[in-house]
């Protein structure tokens, strides 16, 4: 197997886009990001981008970092994982960590270990488990109140709320700035909801940009937020609903994560329509 680093991310999408495709899902999040990235909505301190090749020169797996971020691995064989990881070690030794189902790290761990890099030594450390949910059938629930998109003069409200939101899921941390920047952004792409009770926002919820891929729409639902004293009255599961119906609309698959520590939201995502697809670990590097 040959793993290639590519400069260009329009290259990187280009050449990967028939891999995508077959597997939408698991490479959703690298798509996304990839896009956001050539279209200029995104900038991030670095990027490597990663594509493993079998021997007849197919795309079997590919991978992305955009620093500060872990390095995101798509699905792929598991001899594939070591070569990468081998590779990496020599190219990308500062990776803070890895994304991706827990084969897949393993097997990039033992060919990373394998690169004898002074990286390479660290310990990699769990952090949190992610569910990877799609819509099977919507079933969207009887509860008061009413979604909307939200509005501009809520950035502030809303920016409070993401940062809470990224304190309790133990994602990356927000500033208030940065988080208020994301809010900025979310409302001009009309991609952040919320579920309204007498005026007042007791949930809200935001998708990724839909990612097209060959014939394959796809949507991704998150983050979904509802403030501790809305809790318990389904304000949650509705502005879930109510996102995934306006991506629907939009002719797109649907999916999201969540956190597979949180039984109350799996139970939730099942309840409206949502299956089960695969489980991803986000893991960090420590020095030993």
């Amino acid at each position: 197997m040959k793993v290639e680093q590519i400069e260009s991310v329009d290259e990187f999408i280009a050449a990967t886009t028939g891999f995508r495709a077959a597997d939408p899902l698991r490479t959703n999040v690298i798509g996304s990001v990839s896009f956001a990235v050539a279209e200029g909505d995104r900038t991030y301190d670095d990027y490597h981008w990663w594509i493993v090749r079998n021997g007849d020169g197919g795309v079997v797996g590919i991978a992305m970092r955009t620093n500060p971020f872990n390095l995101y691995l798509s699905s792929m064989p598991p001899e594939a994982s070591r070569v990468l990881g081998r590779t990496v070690g020599h190219l990308d030794d500062a990776l803070p960590g890895l994304t991706g189902p827990r084969g897949l790290v393993d097997a990039f761990r033992e060919g990373y270990a394998a690169s004898k890099s002074p990286g390479s030594t660290r310990v990699l450390v769990e952090q949190r488990r992610d569910l990877l949910y799609e819509l099977e059938e919507l079933v969207e629930p009887d509860v008061e109140g009413y979604g909307r998109p939200a509005r501009r003069e809520e950035t502030g409200e809303l920016a409070r709320m993401l940062v809470q939101f990224s304190d309790e899921a133990a994602v990356q941390a927000l500033s208030l700035a940065e988080a208020h920047d994301a809010t900025e952004r979310k409302l001009r792409d009309g991609s952040l909801f919320c579920w309204d009770l007498e005026g007042a926002i007791v949930a809200m919820a935001g998708h990724a940009p839909i990612v097209t891929t060959g014939l394959v729409v796809l949507g991704r639902v998150g983050p979904v937020y509802t403030p501790p004293s809305y809790r318990r009255r389904g304000y949650g599961s509705a502005v879930t609903a109510y996102v995934t119906r306006h991506l629907m609309e939009q002719g797109a698959r649907v999916m999201l994560f969540t956190d597979a520590s949180n039984p109350t939201s799996n139970a939730i995502y099942q309840e409206i329509g949502y299956r089960l697809v695969d489980e991803l670990v986000e893991m960090r590097f420590v020095e030993r």
